[in-house]
């Protein structure tokens, strides 16, 4: 399951990520490493075998429409043709929905009074001005600290007047030191509900091992790393 959040220039990094071999129990636990979900064992066994003509043909390649169709809808949002038909497989629905944390967009900066002050990346707004679809701005105030409902709705404003309106809500995850990872992840499902947006749909864009877990523990459709978002 790693490899849907994660495309990793690291070979065994899909490896480190797959889940405990409990759940799949192909292979006993006294024998699995850390961090591994209990996929097929890598040699010529009929677990091995069977496992490689199943994945081959779920990426049987589909009729040329369909290709397009893909193509043009991850290209709308930034993705790439594997990535849309990544969720589709494993969800089975279609991305429309791009979570993006503020604090990899926006520097963010405080004056002497307390008012917050953001610098937009050039790269990101670039990207965002190419986006035909749904942008939702993820406020993390473990990284803005706390603000008011007034400074937020001052602060979506300011960001949606220099990005011709992209940017449909500023969703806050508040700062509760104590709050587990799966309360993180419930409070995100909670405000992708209130705004209507399927959470199988939604793809968070970030760079940090918490952001890989919160996007897998809130069930999200895809996590891509910020910087390969509209990489071609």
């Amino acid at each position: 399951m790693g490899d849907r959040f994660f495309h990793s220039r690291h070979p065994n990094l899909e490896t480190l990520l797959r889940r405990p071999p409990a759940v799949s129990g192909l292979i006993p636990s006294r024998l699995a490493g850390i961090g591994h979900n209990g996929g097929p064992p890598l040699d010529m066994s009929g677990v091995a075998v069977a496992w490689r003509r199943a994945h081959a043909k779920a990426w049987q390649a589909p009729p040329r429409e369909i290709v397009q169709m893909r193509l043009r809808r991850a290209a709308r949002l930034g993705l790439s043709y594997r990535d849309v038909t990544l969720a589709l497989l494993d969800r089975g629905c279609h991305l429309s929905t791009l979570l993006l944390p503020l604090h990899h967009a926006f520097a963010a900066t405080r004056d002497r009074d307390g008012g917050l002050h953001l610098a937009a990346a050039p790269e990101i707004t670039d990207k965002i001005a190419r986006l035909d679809g749904r942008l939702f701005l993820l406020l993390d105030e473990a990284m803005t600290g706390p603000l008011d409902a007034a400074t937020r709705r001052a602060l979506l404003q300011r960001i949606n007047a220099s990005h011709d309106g992209k940017v449909e809500a500023l969703l806050t995850l508040p700062f509760r030191p104590m709050d587990t990872e799966a309360q993180r992840a419930q409070r995100l499902r909670r405000l992708l509900r209130q705004h209507g947006a399927p959470r199988q749909e939604c793809v968070l864009l970030g760079l940090t091992w918490a952001e890989i877990r919160l996007a897998e523990a809130a069930g999200l459709g895809l996590f891509k790393p910020v910087g390969d978002w509209f990489a071609g």
